[in-house]
């Protein structure tokens, strides 16, 4: 990679002055072309709010010569200990733990991104080389420039790095009208569809709902933790809210950003009754299906959650959104329903320093485990 005159970094230590990040924030990451709703200040900062916890905030701001705000690296320092032996410090992406954030990346404009991207690995091996041992760059887009700039970078220098996960979200690219649409769904699938509402409707009055506005979105919201708590609460981890910790995140994350439009509750009733819900994002021309929530107990053979769901493909297509991104994981109702796949990549990358090299060995032998007791 061609050397760049490297840009001035200035770093980001505490949660009062990412606070004041907010219009910068938004301003830069306006100019990054298909950026997601997980990369948004909101998003990212009551995340750091609620889930950082013992940990450090370490965001990198990149300024060229004329002082504006060119790149961000929303990064936090994170200690653990490997195997409860190996202690180790962790540079990764703030909202990589926790709450499922998808396609997180560096926030810069394609035009400053070598530039960018030089500057903070220079300043990462050189000016704090002694304060973290491995970054973890998670959920990276499969198609982001970021991947193939930064591994440059690793290369050149003869640097450790590698890939230590993928992920898959299926999305469905809409049509511009609902007939295509519909057309596009398939006799069988269209039947089905038809059979479950009559279902329904035979049981009752059946409705639908979108909640959009502050005021109604909350008692909305609180319908579908109900809904989702009672779908898993008999399983293993009790459903995401469970912990009190994303209880309170999601409750402020809902608040601020049903104030910009951005929240989208979906309720089916049953005579008044909720029985199926779906917490989700309006971003950019893109509709996040986040996070969905049934009664397992009312009539299950209408499958009111799949009938909710097709609704709201279609409300998404009445509102001129391009994208449903039912998010991750490949689960096979979403499958069924989507027709393309967005990836991510996971990536970690060692420091020069004993415990890095620690860390490796330690994951190399667990490997070299595996390879043994098959």
């Amino acid at each position: 990679m061609k050397t760049i005159a490297p840009l001035r970094i200035r770093v980001v230590n505490s949660t009062e002055e990412f606070k004041g990040l907010a219009r910068e924030w938004e301003g830069l990451l306006n100019t990054v072309p298909g950026h997601s709703i997980f990369l948004t200040w909101e998003w990212l900062y009551y995340w750091a709010k609620h889930h950082l916890g013992d940990h450090q905030i370490r965001i990198l701001l990149a300024f060229d010569d004329h002082e504006r705000l060119v790149g961000i690296a929303p990064f936090y320092l994170r200690r653990a200990k490997a195997q409860g032996v190996i202690p180790f410090r962790e540079l990764r992406f703030l909202g990589s733990e926790a709450v499922c954030s998808s396609y997180l990346d560096f926030i810069v404009h394609e035009q400053h991104k070598p530039a960018v991207l030089q500057s903070l690995y220079r300043y990462l091996f050189n000016e704090v080389r002694g304060e973290w041992d491995i970054l973890t760059l998670s959920d990276v887009p499969a198609e982001s420039s970021t991947l193939d700039l930064w591994n440059e970078l690793f290369a050149e220098a003869g640097k450790v790095g590698e890939v230590i996960g993928t992920t898959s979200c299926p999305v469905i690219r809409l049509p511009e009208d609902l007939h295509t649409y519909r057309a596009g769904l398939g006799r069988n699938r269209r039947y089905t569809v038809q059979r479950k509402t009559k279902c329904l409707q035979e049981a009752g009055r059946m409705k639908f709902t979108r909640a959009t506005s502050p005021a109604d979105v909350e008692a909305a919201f609180e319908s579908v933790v109900t809904l989702h708590q009672r779908r898993w609460s008999s399983r293993s981890g009790g459903g995401v809210f469970a912990n009190e910790r994303a209880r309170r995140f999601h409750r402020d994350i809902v608040g601020v950003l049903s104030e910009r439009g951005r929240v989208s509750i979906d309720l089916l009733s049953l005579d008044g009754r909720p029985i199926a819900g779906i917490y989700g994002f309006v971003y950019q021309g893109v509709y996040y299906f986040y996070l969905p929530g049934f009664d397992p107990d009312v009539i299950p053979k209408a499958s009111p959650g799949l009938l909710l769901l097709h609704h709201r493909i279609e409300q998404a297509i009445c509102d001129g959104q391009r994208i449903v991104d039912l998010l991750q994981g490949a689960q096979s109702y979403k499958l069924e329903w989507s027709n393309d796949v967005q990836r991510s990549i996971t990536l970690r990358y060692y420091n020069r320093s004993v415990r890095a090299v620690a860390l490796k060995l330690l994951e190399s032998g667990k490997q070299a485990a595996k390879i043994l007791v098959r």
